[in-house]
């Protein structure tokens, strides 16, 4: 009986940490790929056990020794840089290892003796609080993993220190009150220490962007003064420009009156500042990349629908725009000024999703990195900017993808809204 509850317990330890590092992992292979490096894991464990259990007695220690294994398919299956892989490998293995402690130095201390029944029911336990994790945990974990995954090295020390500390009380396996109360005080520090860590870097980046939004409505707010004064000052010179026109018609010079007037329209049209969605958030930030698109001789086309109320955070929203035509105009600013230099920008309502397509014209030169792709900017921020956006539509439940078509990089993201929201917009876009 009790080998049968080692066993199931060894079970749902393994398909509990397996499902928890596709909770905050994203996969890049095939399912079929997936099964089969999982499994040949497993096979290969199950053999390396019995040979290694001759030489290291220690249960725990050869438990953790041959756990540790699980990373080679982890490296292989999940598309992050290994960096985040081994950070949230050891976050795993140790916070999973500590649930098992626990209820192991329980039964100890209740039943003096190993049972089984308890440390099941705890695992079990930690298995029924996947849902929450995923839901509450998950998006906090996500920003931690964005900036670890620009192999940022010292985050990934964090858990595996902690899962050797754990380890260390494992192997050491003296089940005494002495032993547990510091086991439980050092593992609250270290969930302490990763909720610390998890809301520094999300209010940094968030203070970040709000700094950045901010200086953006500044410039259009700028930008939409000049526009004003500029028209008044021509609506103070329209005397002047029609009688000038009147002039060239008395003498019966069309040709002069129509340049002239075509000049005019000209300088009317670069100073005028046209409003592109109903969004004020939206319309300043993007109002601000199609000045700058403009000013490289880049052709923009829109097809706008963002309205004021979407449901979504301003400050994410401008994330995920921001950090996309950041990215096209950077792309389209490279290309040879005698090639067609453009960006299409489409936003709609469809089926409870605020979908957001953006495409580009480019040299024909991306970089790759794990089945995706990352901005060419050099520095600390190097590839940052689509890794936010893509945290920020796990965060809505949505999808972002991103490829390329004869020297057209496409984006297109999707974020669903809530119900109130998205039931009285429903539009379509091709």
């Amino acid at each position: 009986m009790q080998e049968s509850i080692v066993l199931v317990s060894r079970g749902i330890f393994l398909i509990t940490n397996i499902l928890l590092l596709y909770i905050f992992l994203t996969p890049r292979r095939p399912l079929w790929f997936q099964v089969t490096a999982f499994a040949v894991t497993w096979i290969t464990i199950y053999f390396l056990r019995d040979i290694l259990q001759t030489v290291i007695l220690d249960p725990f220690l050869l438990g953790y020794l041959v756990g540790s294994l699980y990373m080679v398919p982890c490296a292989l299956i999940f598309k992050e840089t290994m960096n985040a892989k081994l950070f949230v490998f050891f976050m795993i293995f140790s916070l999973s290892q500590f649930t098992f402690l626990i209820f192991l130095f329980l039964e100890q201390l209740l039943f003096n003796h190993f049972v089984g029944s308890l440390v099941l029911a705890g695992l079990l336990l930690e298995a029924a609080s996947l849902p929450l994790i995923k839901k509450y945990v998950s998006p906090y974990a996500g920003n931690m993993i964005a900036i670890i995954d620009q192999r940022n090295f010292v985050f990934t020390c964090f858990p595996l220190l902690s899962f050797v500390l754990l380890a260390f009380y494992g192997v050491q396996r003296t089940y005494l009150l002495s032993n547990f109360i510091p086991l439980v005080v050092n593992t609250l520090l270290i969930l302490f220490t990763y909720y610390l860590v998890a809301t520094a870097i999300y209010q940094t980046m968030r203070n970040q962007q709000a700094e950045k939004q901010l200086a953006l409505q500044h410039e259009h707010y700028r930008n939409l003064n000049d526009s004003i004064n500029a028209i008044k000052i021509m609506r103070h010179d329209l005397r002047h420009h029609l009688v000038t026109c009147l002039e060239f018609l008395v003498k019966k010079d069309s040709a002069a009156a129509e340049i002239y007037l075509g000049q005019l329209c000209n300088h009317y049209d670069d100073i005028s500042l046209p409003k592109v969605c109903s969004n004020q958030i939206a319309d300043a930030l993007i109002s601000y990349y199609l000045k700058a698109a403009q000013e490289q001789g880049i052709t923009v086309n829109t097809n706008l629908h963002l309205p004021g109320n979407l449901g979504i955070d301003d400050q994410d929203l401008c994330v995920i725009l921001g950090n996309c035509l950041e990215n096209a105009v950077e792309a389209c600013s490279k290309m040879p000024p005698d090639q067609l230099r453009f960006i299409d920008i489409k936003t709609t309502i469809a089926k409870n999703h605020l979908v957001i397509k953006i495409a580009n014209s480019f040299c024909g030169s991306v970089i790759h990195q794990d089945d995706g792709f990352v901005s060419s900017k050099h520095g600390n921020n190097h590839g940052m900017g689509l890794a936010s956006v893509k945290a920020l539509t796990s965060k809505y439940h949505g999808y972002c993808s991103m490829y390329c078509e004869q020297q057209v990089f496409k984006v297109a993201v999707s974020l669903k809204l809530p119900e109130t929201v998205a039931e009285s917009r429903s539009f379509s876009i091709p």
